[in-house]
């Protein structure tokens, strides 16, 4: 088996006794991309700024390519960082503030410019060298950020939210430039964000993070169908948070309203959620036959985002949403009307808590 690139071992780190980050294991191969999601002040910065050296972790190691770099300054380290204000130069063009790299490792001044050109060629800003930072936009500067942190061609590329400065529709076209390049150089990326749809998009894996600590890592899909906790399951996607009650007996029955569902199996402990995704969940005006499952509801609010209908609706005390297609949604299906939300009962997961 291949060793990892990146191994961050029993990581714990504290600022005026208060922890941060605590017992925090991971491991990041070669060529993968890994995400570190969570709200803020979740730790996913700090825990990023100790792989790079900006930090000294009270206890733990972090090892790349198995040397141990837990003591040594960033600049002894194989990575580089792109952080989330760009930090260019803004006294120096383009060309330059990518040929800063290199001409710190001792590059001549040509080469140091050769291999500037070759970066900017890779983010797509080969006749861009001339220009200063001031006379670029924002996924222009992020772009030359870019070119600057893998110009060295560093083990490991660390990206501290460097799009949240970007406007919606830019940054959505720049997440797909920024896989293609991950893919196109093969190097490792760990990159922070606190945007579930980011991540999803982007990373091989999401380490989600809450509290100084790991939930869960995994592949997006995996998360957003098995989360593993109440806190994984309502902060990667929407989610309906439903109550189970285990009876006596071991059996657990998720209560809609007055509604009473019979549900299979389910995590130890006697404070159970069924998490039912608003895409799981069929409305019909009529109770389906053959016992599937189903509840009543009043709908309360239709909401047409593009294609899709978000209707929202409520059973008894319980309010819930759901997402169709907007021609998929019977006509008798408005603001007032009574229903049936329909799902299949293999499509929930139950989570402690």
């Amino acid at each position: 088996m291949t060793s990892p690139l990146l191994e961050i071992d029993a990581l714990t780190k504290a600022f005026g006794g208060q922890s941060v980050l605590t017992d925090i294991s991971l491991t990041v191969a070669q060529g993968e991309f890994v995400a570190l999601l969570g709200p803020s002040g979740c730790g996913k910065t700090t825990l990023l700024r100790c792989i790079a050296g900006f930090l000294i972790p009270e206890s733990g190691h972090v090892r790349i390519a198995g040397t141990d770099v837990t003591a040594l300054a960033p600049y002894r380290r194989p990575l580089n960082t792109v952080f989330q204000n760009y930090a260019l130069f803004p006294h120096l063009n383009v060309t330059d503030n990518v040929a800063y790299g290199p001409r710190r490792q001792g590059a001549s001044r040509t080469e140091a410019a050769a291999r500037a050109q070759d970066a900017l060629t890779l983010v797509g800003l080969a006749d861009f060298g001339a220009r200063f930072p001031r006379e670029l936009s924002g996924g222009q500067q992020q772009r030359v950020a870019l070119a600057r942190a893998i110009v060295n061609k560093p083990m490991l590329l660390l990206l501290d939210e460097p799009l949240s400065a970007l406007d919606l529709k830019l940054r959505k076209r720049v997440q797909l430039e920024l896989k293609q390049l991950q893919e196109k150089l093969g190097i490792a990326f760990v990159f922070v964000t606190h945007d579930q749809e980011e991540a999803m998009t982007m990373a091989d894996r999401i380490v989600v993070m809450n509290g100084g600590r790991i939930e869960q890592i995994g592949r997006g899909q995996d998360i957003y169908r098995a989360p593993r906790s109440r806190f994984v399951a309502d902060f990667i996607g929407d989610a309906n948070m439903l109550p189970c009650v285990r009876a006596a007996d071991g059996r657990v029955t998720m209560a809609v309203g007055s509604a009473l569902i019979p549900l299979g199996g389910a995590p130890a402990g006697s404070d159970l959620t069924a998490v039912l995704r608003p895409e799981d969940i069929m409305l019909m005006r009529e109770r389906p036959a053959g016992g599937a499952a189903a509840f009543p509801v009043a709908i309360e609010k239709v909401i047409h985002v593009g294609s899709d209908a978000i209707v929202v609706m409520r059973c008894g005390d319980v309010a819930l949403t759901c997402r169709v297609r907007s021609e998929a949604l019977d006509d008798g299906i408005a603001v007032g009307a009574q229903a049936f939300a329909a799902f299949d009962p293999a499509s929930l997961h139950i989570v402690a808590g």
